[in-house]
């Protein structure tokens, strides 16, 4: 259902305190929530196993005695492991020199792992989360191999006025929130090429001048989330922060859209709270199931 300009009832005052950077209520989020502490009870063996495939990807001249070193354990209980993951393909032995290699098998995996697929799969159940306390719409967007931002998930808000499906979309990236969070991580080389172009207006509230948005772009960094009130669409609100992979690039864009009757001052600051929790959330997932030091071997193997 389209969301009409009629629908839109918040008073002027309270969207100039929702948008990003106000002097209003709106926290400024300096860093990501930190996740809870893990309690629960890991395999110690596998851990080992894990610190010796991380040493070895590190390691060009890695041996037996070596890895045994960095993993702390006896050199004949590092040879048992390093020989059952040789055996299931994981790490290789040069008979040459005795250095330890990483195996086919891992290359294999790691060639078959798709960025945005895992972002896609490991946000479900979090963003499934985050609708059903925020009760509005939640988008997921991926960076795409042009640079531009893809709408590649999306779970609407359990009422009758919402947003319609933006699948498959893309977005004037000066007016709206995702677009923004994409902005704010140009370099000021590439802002400036982006700037070159005319911002099209689209609603009275869309910003038009690159003067605006350089100072939008400054809030948004300092605050690490973007609002969008009435910019793309009048009676459209949304609210979006970004997806970091391990070196800080952004990987893509969660975001919260609604009627802005319903994102009121007091409704925004919640849905951004929940927000930067669930975008850490996903950050924490895939630091730990996709380790920089596995998954990037493919491009250090020449693979």
């Amino acid at each position: 259902m389209e969301i009409r300009p009629a629908l839109r009832s918040a008073k002027v005052d309270d969207s100039a305190e929702m948008r990003a950077g106000s002097a209003g209520p709106y926290p400024r989020y300096r860093g990501r929530v930190a996740p809870a502490d893990d309690k629960t009870k890991l395999n110690q063996s596998v851990r080992k196993a894990i610190t010796l495939l991380r040493a070895t990807a590190e390691d060009t001249n890695a041996n037996v005695s070596s890895l045994a070193r960095a993993a702390g354990l006896p050199r004949a209980t590092a040879l048992r492991m390093i020989q059952t993951l040789e055996q299931e393909g994981f790490l290789l032995r040069n008979p040459g020199d005795d250095r330890v290699l990483l195996g086919p098998e891992l290359l294999r995996l790691a060639r078959n792992t798709d960025e945005q697929l895992l972002l896609r799969e490991v946000s479900r159940p979090i963003i499934a989360d985050l609708v059903a306390t925020v009760r509005e719409t939640v988008t997921l967007s991926v960076v795409a191999p042009d640079g531009d931002l893809d709408c590649v998930y999306q779970v609407d808000a359990p009422h009758q006025l919402r947003p319609r499906s933006w699948l498959g979309q893309r977005f004037p990236l000066h007016a709206s929130a995702g677009g923004k969070v994409l902005l704010a991580s140009y370099d000021q080389e590439r802002l400036e090429r982006f700037l070159l172009e005319p911002l099209a207006r689209f609603t009275p509230s869309t910003i038009t001048t690159a003067e605006a948005l350089r100072s939008e772009m400054d809030r948004i960094r300092e605050l690490r989330y973007a609002f969008v009130i009435d910019e793309l669409e009048e009676g459209l609100c949304s609210v979006g922060t970004g997806i970091h992979g391990q070196a800080g690039e952004l990987l893509g864009v969660l975001a919260v859209a609604g009627p802005t009757q319903r994102l009121d001052p007091r409704r925004g600051r919640d849905a951004v709270d929940h927000l930067l929790r669930a975008a850490n959330q996903i950050e924490s997932v895939l630091r730990r199931g996709h380790d920089s030091s596995l998954f990037g071997v493919t491009a250090r193997t020449g693979g």
